[in-house]
């Protein structure tokens, strides 16, 4: 593993090898990297390598393989799958899903160390190391690790990017498995000029997007064409959400979106058409960010450098072909000189070691076996009083237990009393009130679901304009707390039907 030091007040260098362009993070402060300057060595350096630039697949393997030939297995699926070339470098990494499904699932990342160096050579005539080379999915980690948000549900990120797109899902907080977008923002730029006529540079797309941004058909400044091109784009990654949920028996919670600048309302767009939490990627690295425009990723690359230099995580993803030298002391060649030194040392010292170890073992044999028979005498006494108490010990438990289990029978004798007692009859009374305020607006029920305070009732009836009065009706009582969607309508039957949801408050 390379050398870092382990130090808060370490700058963390955040590069981006395609676009040649740097921030360097230090003391809560940030600036932009020069390379024409020189660079110091015990900076911390961070880089990534694009989504698109990786390939990628998901492996399934059964949960029968046992450890011993599950790499074997895994590599041979991969080089299949990903049609690899063995002749070349090629540096595969795994990453197991934690699901609960039938088989193992592992997402892999490969690249050859050529296309690595590739990205890296204009970088490299600058700066000296890349002490962490992520995969570009991975970075989202670290805000979890700063505890930005919680590590208990699963999540989805979306990066939309001018020659990418991808999404990254996290479980738990740990990266779960990643897949690529054909929608990025050239994709989107084409489809939106192709339908709508218009002639536009990508400055002035950009201008659009983030000026007027995806707005509502009924209000002002609506585009029809763009606001198409992005609902496909929406649907489109909500399938992938669908076949990810399906087949991991997952359910994705919350959309962070990092996108190279922000398209406006396109969270609420996101939210509106899928139903789901969707943000944009805020995170404050810096008390002077404002002063520089920086896009996201380069602080979720500082964040993760921060913390890898505390505590590394990831380690097996690190593509590096840069990375720092050890120390000379943990050096093959330093550890073999050290070795020698040691020896010859040792050489020279032992006929008197020897000597001076002799007269000492002597006196030490017999202070020894005095002090043994004392020792060993108190042995026996020691282990007659440890079988005395753990006897005693195991009496005390076991009339314990059985208190116990009397408490525990008794406590949930009276919960259960209890429970009969203060619920059944309320909830008796609330469905006869209920009940009689439907009779009395011509309403019927279809199906009645009662979830501890809540009520979910079909209501049917030859008359929207009843169901709408039996809302209202049950509405006026404080108690309760009412709530519909929508009123359907069966023209075939000529009746209305609508799921009326009913909170008892009290």
């Amino acid at each position: 593993m390379m050398n870092i030091k382990k130090n808060s007040e370490i700058s963390i260098v955040a590069l981006d090898p395609y676009d040649y362009k740097g921030f360097r993070y230090h003391n809560s402060n940030v600036e932009a990297f020069n390379f024409s300057k020189t660079v110091n060595k015990r900076d911390f350096f961070i880089s990534y390598i694009k989504f698109k630039d990786l390939k990628t697949t998901t492996i399934f393997i059964p949960r029968s393989v046992d450890n011993d030939t599950l790499y074997e297995e895994l590599y041979s699926k991969v080089y299949a799958e990903l049609s690899l070339d063995p002749a070349l470098d090629n540096k595969i990494f795994f990453s197991e899903g934690s699901t609960k499904a039938q088989e193992r699932i592992f997402t892999v990342f490969a690249i050859t160390n050529e296309d690595i160096n590739s990205t890296l050579k204009a970088v490299a005539k600058k700066v000296p190391y890349i002490d962490y080379l992520a995969p570009e999915p991975l970075i989202y980690s670290a805000i979890y690790k700063k505890g930005l948000l919680p590590s208990t549900q699963a999540d989805c990120f979306i990066a939309l990017r001018k020659d990418e797109s991808f999404l990254s899902i996290y479980l738990d907080g740990d990266f779960f498995t990643a897949r690529e977008i054909r929608y990025n923002l050239n994709y989107l730029k084409d489809k939106f000029l192709e339908q709508s006529g218009d002639r536009l540079s990508d400055e002035k797309f950009i201008e659009v997007l983030s000026q007027r941004g995806l707005v509502n058909k009924d209000d002002d400044g609506f585009n029809y064409d763009l606001n198409t091109v992005f609902e496909d784009y929406i649907f489109y990654f909500n399938d992938i959400l669908n076949i990810i949920n399906s087949q991991n028996g997952i359910s994705i919670k919350k959309i962070y979106i990092d996108c190279d600048y922000e398209i406006k309302n396109f969270a609420n767009f996101i939210s509106t058409k899928l139903g789901l939490d969707a943000e944009y990627i805020n995170i404050k690295v810096a008390i002077n960010n404002k002063n520089y425009t920086i896009n996201e990723r380069y602080n979720v690359m500082a964040l993760y450098g921060r913390f890898y230099t505390k505590e590394p995580f990831y380690e097996n993803f690190n593509l590096s072909n840069m990375l720092r030298p050890d120390p000379f002391v943990k050096r093959k060649s330093g550890k073999f000189l050290l070795t020698c030194a040691a020896a010859f040392v040792l050489s020279m010292l032992y006929p008197a070691y020897n000597y001076i170890a002799g007269l000492v073992l002597e006196k030490d044999s017999a202070r020894l076996n005095d002090e043994y028979s004392v020792l060993n005498a108190q042995e026996m006494q020691i282990k007659e009083t440890l079988a005395k108490i753990s006897r005693e010990q195991e009496a005390v438990k076991e009339q314990t237990q059985k208190e116990n289990e009397k408490l525990n029978f008794r406590k949930g004798l009276l919960a259960e009393i209890e429970n009969k007692k203060d619920n059944y009859a309320m909830k008796g009374l609330n469905l006869f009130k209920i009940t009689d305020t439907l009779n009395l607006n011509a309403v019927y029920i279809t199906n009645i679901v009662n979830n501890d305070r809540n009520l979910t009732i079909t209501a049917v009836s030859d008359n929207e304009k009843r169901i709408t009065q039996l809302i209202k009706d049950i509405s006026k009582d404080e108690k309760y707390l009412v709530n519909t969607k929508k009123i359907r309508s069966d023209d075939t039957k000529h009746e209305y039907e609508s799921n009326i949801s009913i909170e008892i408050r009290q």
